[in-house]
């Protein structure tokens, strides 16, 4: 097949080039980490022919379940090897065995993204980011149509003759028929991202959507109190994973404090409910866990989704694992994290559960920055190990 790589022609081989990649949109929860292979559309010789001065044009799928998409990859790889003529032959084999294994995620998506240099010659990179849930996905190719009809409706007809029709639809076209499906989209800055702070980075353009205590809580503050209510389980097992994780014993009322130290790469949180503090350590997720909050507890992380719905941001468990092995999702504990606000002030919700034990430990409540711009107090960023930077 004929591509566009590193400013000049060359030959490539389809399914034998992958990427992995994590589709995203902002504010909602992403897809599983996907592997894409190169493939042979119209679309490479199309977009090299209305951009020339693009320097790579790379298109490619990732096919579910990932099992069968290595699969092909192997005998993609034996076909440009030469050991076998053509794969046409297994074609039926592999369309029952697609029909057959349903195993995964019932929801896809797709992406864009382009890197360049912006007007003052630094390096850009903008992503555009499409998610579409349950059987809306299928329905997404025939929208063109739907969408070409409307516009000659309203006035603007096409022009005739056959070729690419990206001058004759906009985004805004296919925006207000995803309007009507639960099929999202939005777009994410890449490198513009890595210096905000972790939560607006990770939320990309939903942050700003968000109330304004609960982006002052992640962004400015360095110290925070409040008081909350604790509930623990009563099952033994339970138990023994509250005090592993080293959550707090029951109280109706307890004073809150919580500390936030910030580097360069991740967050430390020190919860104090009354006298007694544990923490915990926030950062970026990379590879499969890209674009995922990850915490860690000990030998313990995992990887969240932050979804902002409704003024509300939520944290949707995603992967976990142990020293850093992934374990399974059936195996792992379940999780009701979220933050809201009331009456003008930062509320939070943290309920862990696990199917053996029942549940683990609850603990909810309030509270108000203490720190730089908070309410009550004035700490000076010098007269702490490190601090949040606005």
């Amino acid at each position: 097949m004929r591509l566009v790589r590193n400013g000049r022609p060359e030959q490539g081989h389809p399914f034998t080039e992958q990427l992995r990649y994590t589709i995203a949109p902002p504010g909602r929860r992403p897809l599983r980490n996907t592997l894409f292979s190169l493939v042979d559309v119209p679309d490479l010789r199309a977009l090299a022919e209305l951009w020339p001065e693009a320097r790579t044009i790379w298109m490619g799928a990732g096919p579910a379940p990932e099992t069968l998409h290595r699969a092909l990859i192997g005998l993609a790889w034996l076909v440009r090897a030469g050991l076998i003529g053509s794969l046409s032959p297994l074609a039926p084999l592999m369309q029952q065995a697609t029909n057959r294994l349903r195993r995964g995620e019932h929801r896809g998506g797709m992406f864009v993204e382009v890197e360049g240099s912006d007007r003052a010659g630094a390096t850009a990179k903008r992503s555009w980011h499409l998610l579409a849930e349950g059987n809306d996905g299928p329905l997404i190719p025939s929208m063109a149509v739907e969408a070409l009809v409307r516009k000659a409706l309203d006035g603007h007809r096409p022009a005739p003759g056959a070729r690419a029709a990206v001058r004759d639809l906009e985004l805004r076209d296919y925006e207000a028929l995803f309007a009507g499906r639960t099929i999202y989209t939005g777009f994410r800055s890449g490198a513009a991202d890595e210096h905000k702070p972790l939560y607006a980075a990770l939320l990309g353009d939903a942050w700003q959507g968000l109330p304004d205590a609960i982006r002052a809580m992640h962004d400015r503050t360095i110290t925070a109190e409040g008081r909350a209510s604790v509930e623990r389980g009563r099952n033994v097992l339970g138990r023994l994973m509250a005090w592993m994780v080293g959550f707090p014993g029951a109280s109706g009322d307890i004073p809150v404090h919580v500390r936030f130290d910030t580097d360069k790469d991740d967050e430390t949180w020190t919860r104090t409910f009354g006298r007694h503090s544990f923490s915990s350590v926030q950062f970026a997720g990379r590879g499969r866990s890209q674009r995922l909050l990850c915490e860690r507890f000990g030998p313990l992380t995992f990887a969240m989704a932050l979804v902002a719905e409704d003024s509300r941001l939520a944290l949707v468990l995603h992967r976990w694992s142990l020293f850093g092995l992934p374990l399974p999702m059936w195996l792992g504990p379940r999780s009701t994290s979220y933050e809201t606000v009331e009456d003008g002030r930062f509320r939070f919700h943290v309920e862990i559960s696990h199917p053996l034990a029942g549940m683990i430990a609850r603990y909810r409540g309030w509270l108000e920055p203490s720190g730089p711009h908070g309410s009550s107090e004035i700490v000076s960023p010098a007269a702490l190990p490190s601090s949040r930077q606005s």
